[in-house]
């Protein structure tokens, strides 16, 4: 009988033990994806800016009609130039760093020149538990350029927005992921071949659009066409239209 009783507390034991150690293989869930928005302050009063920090939603008026939409994707075909960026996977636009996935646009699939265009930027951090507050002493810089004259390639006067901003007070933290929306605005701009229309009645020009927008890392200079090390570069492609009347029809 007492060896029964041994042999039994020695097989509890070893059923305990071998719990504990299966127990260690499972996964260990550290923390919580984490999304913080954020804008800029220069945003017309269109915009219910309270109302997109609480929510996240762009509740738009007085002509800024429309809900978050995505133009074509890139990238732009040639000749546009590429960019090559060395690290692209640790700043990144969007959930992936290899597609065009990190940009909303209101109003976005019908450009109309010297009207507001939105841009939300959602920029992802991936794993952001593993980095340290001092990666991020300097500035995200937040770019985008319109090629308003055709000309296959961005020019600098060609860039409509550019802001940075710090990421620097999120870290460190437990959380698996860390996502940031920054709302921003620009002026739609005239696109050179407009003024190639002639005649004198009611004049419309209707064309595609490509933009690119970056994201880059202690880099406010960075340039549509070359390399840089830390971000990401997307491309999109809009529709834009231009009408213009006689000068007798203008109020």
């Amino acid at each position: 009988m007492k060896l029964q009783l041994i042999v039994s507390l020695v097989c509890l034991v070893c059923l305990v033990l071998a719990s504990a150690l299966s127990a260690q293989d499972d996964p260990i869930v550290t923390g919580t994806e984490k999304v913080v928005r954020l804008c800029s302050k220069n945003l017309p009063a269109e915009v219910d800016v309270q109302a997109y920090l609480a929510t996240g939603q762009v509740a738009l008026t007085n002509g800024l009609q429309g809900e978050a939409a995505r133009p074509v994707a890139g990238p732009a075909p040639a000749p546009y130039p590429q960019v090559v960026v060395w690290q692209k996977g640790i700043e990144q636009l969007g959930p992936t760093s290899v597609t065009c996935d990190g940009m909303w646009f209101i109003n976005g699939n019908l450009w109309q020149p010297h009207k507001i265009a939105l841009a939300l930027w959602k920029i992802r951090i991936p794993e952001p538990s593993q980095r340290l507050a001092s990666e991020f002493d300097r500035d995200l810089t937040l770019s985008l350029w319109v090629d308003s004259n055709e000309d296959k390639a961005w020019g600098s006067n060609e860039r409509v927005f550019n802001e940075s901003f710090n990421i620097y007070g999120w870290f460190p933290n437990t959380w698996s992921c860390l996502e940031i929306w920054y709302l921003t605005c620009f002026d739609i701009p005239n696109t050179s071949s407009f003024g190639q229309q002639s005649g004198g009645g009611v004049t419309k020009y209707e064309t595609k659009l490509w933009a690119r927008c970056a994201i880059s890392y202690d880099d406010v200079d960075v340039s549509p066409a070359g390399q840089f090390l830390f971000g990401e570069v997307e491309d999109y492609r809009f529709n834009y239209f231009e009408i213009r009347y006689p000068q007798k029809y203008k109020g």
